[in-house]
């Protein structure tokens, strides 16, 4: 009886008109009957909201509440109370009977009921039908459960903009640190649009990144090599285009947008002084949470929020000016020291391993290593601090064609080469004008900056002249052995 068919048009209430009334909700629901009657006939349709803060509510037909008819309610909606259901409704005299669940995510927010007076009509393919109606009014129902019962908005226009960005503006500035700012800004927005995830993301420490805001817990910024998101796997520009506002009904199986999969995003950018402060983004694991109602909630609060950002990015970044200044200032102190370790030290071991110990205090890193040029200016001896074992027995590493060549070839003065963890910031080692090598510092993403290469500079040219006593050790010539003599001509 039911042939395969694609599923009809299903009418849903727009996004904004969540708190309808009966009237509006009778209208919607003769809309549906007649929809859906020539795939789906039936004599009786009913229909059911799950609210948020529990129980069913009765959407229609009116006349069914006067039966007092109870229906299975979450979670304890199964197979077996739904049949239940669906045989108390033919003792009623209906001989077909379906019962279908309206799911939005991972809870249940409604029940359809089809009903029929001849027997039989429905069999699987019904049954699917019925699915696929189901999940096409699951948005909606969504929403409706989000806000069945809430008390209604005040109807003169703008009075929901007004309201929200009064709310906002009571807690903008009373975070101490962008996460709880974060948090609580969700808090603000929760009356008026739910959010499962609220993100900020502002521009990273290069145009190929952004930096998750709204995670960081305060302090210098841009150290937390988690929080950093490249531009490959979220390209803001390219989502939001020339518009100032984002609004993604269904992501799919979701989107890198957010930490966790979210399946609805609304967003908008955040501007400050003609600048871009970075972007808000909501998110929700059900599609079609968001409308444009929502997104018009989000650019009124924008301004607020993005003043709140800039203020914090100046702050984390005034940190890391303040520790940079104050290493700057132990920096002679630490390099007359360094200069005295190299000298004093006779065991090359033991002054690479001192020197790696007090560079640290000059330039944090996680690692630190030496590539040195011996008869081959493609291939390099890589030397840690404090190798004991002499420089001709160490393996050869090919560096032709790379960063590390270059720079070890005197090609580049420096390089920073840096990817998703981790970043190297590569110096020449120079004597008498000569570069014999380079010496390699590592840390995580976002260690290092552009002032940090000359300092890395100053402490490779205090440890270059010693490692190259080494490296002339290694490719000078051997001496002539004693008592040999020239054979003699005949």
């Amino acid at each position: 009886m039911f042939p395969d068919r694609e599923i009809p048009l299903v009418p849903s209430l727009p996004p904004g008109e969540e708190s309808a009334d009966a009237e509006t909700l009778e209208t919607w629901h003769l809309a549906l009957s007649n929809a859906i009657s020539s795939d789906l006939p039936h004599d009786l349709l009913g229909v059911w909201l799950y609210p948020a803060a529990g129980g069913a509510a009765l959407i229609a037909p009116a006349a069914l509440a006067a039966d007092q008819l109870t229906v299975p309610l979450p979670p304890d909606i199964s197979p077996a109370t739904l049949g239940l259901l669906e045989e108390i409704i033919r003792d009623a005299g209906y001989l077909s009977v379906m019962a279908q669940v309206v799911e939005s995510g991972d809870r249940a927010t409604g029940l359809l009921l089809f009903a029929a007076l001849p027997e039989a009509i429905y069999d699987d393919a019904a049954r699917a039908m019925a699915g696929g109606v189901a999940s096409a009014l699951a948005p909606m129902f969504a929403r409706l459960a989000r806000k069945w019962g809430l008390p209604a908005e005040p109807a003169h226009e703008g009075s929901a903009e007004d309201t929200v960005v009064t709310s906002v503006a009571r807690m903008v500035g009373s975070a101490e640190n962008p996460r709880a700012f974060a948090l609580a800004l969700r808090e603000a927005l929760a009356p008026f649009v739910a959010a499962e995830q609220l993100e900020i993301l502002v521009p990273g420490t290069s145009p190929e990144q952004w930096y998750r805001l709204s995670g960081h817990p305060g302090g210098p910024l841009w150290s937390d090599p988690d929080l950093v998101v490249t531009r490959s796997r979220v390209d803001l520009p390219a989502l939001f285009g020339v518009n100032e506002t984002l609004l993604i009904a269904d992501a799919g199986g979701g989107s890198a947008l957010l930490p966790a999969p979210a399946r609805s995003i609304a967003g908008v950018w955040l501007e400050a002084g003609g600048r871009t402060a970075g972007a808000l983004l909501l998110g929700a694991g059900e599609p079609g949470r968001y409308g444009e109602r929502d997104v018009a909630l989000l650019a009124a609060i924008a301004p607020l929020v993005a003043i709140r950002v800039e203020s914090f990015v100046a702050t984390g970044n005034l940190q890391i000016v303040r520790t940079h200044l104050a290493t700057l200032r132990a920096v002679p102190s630490h390099l007359g020291r360094l200069a005295e370790v190299l000298a004093t030290t006779g065991s090359s071991a033991e002054a690479t391993r001192l020197f790696a110990s007090e560079a640290g205090s000059v330039l944090p890193f996680d690692r630190l290593h030496f590539a040195l040029r011996l008869a081959e200016d493609d291939r390099v001896a890589v030397m840690a601090p404090g190798e004991t074992r002499p420089l001709p027995d160490l393996p050869l590493t090919p560096v032709a064609g790379t960063g590390l060549g270059r720079v070890a070839r005197g090609e580049l003065a420096n390089l920073m080469v840096r990817a998703e963890r981790r970043t190297d910031l590569i110096v020449g080692l120079r004597v008498g004008g000569e570069v014999i090598g380079a010496m390699v510092l590592t840390g995580d993403a976002n260690r290092f900056g552009r002032g940090d290469v000359e300092i890395a500079q100053q402490l490779a040219d205090l440890v270059a002249p010693h490692l190259e006593i080494l490296r002339r050790a290694a490719v000078a010539p051997p001496p002539p052995i004693p008592g040999w003599k020239r054979a003699p001509k005949f």
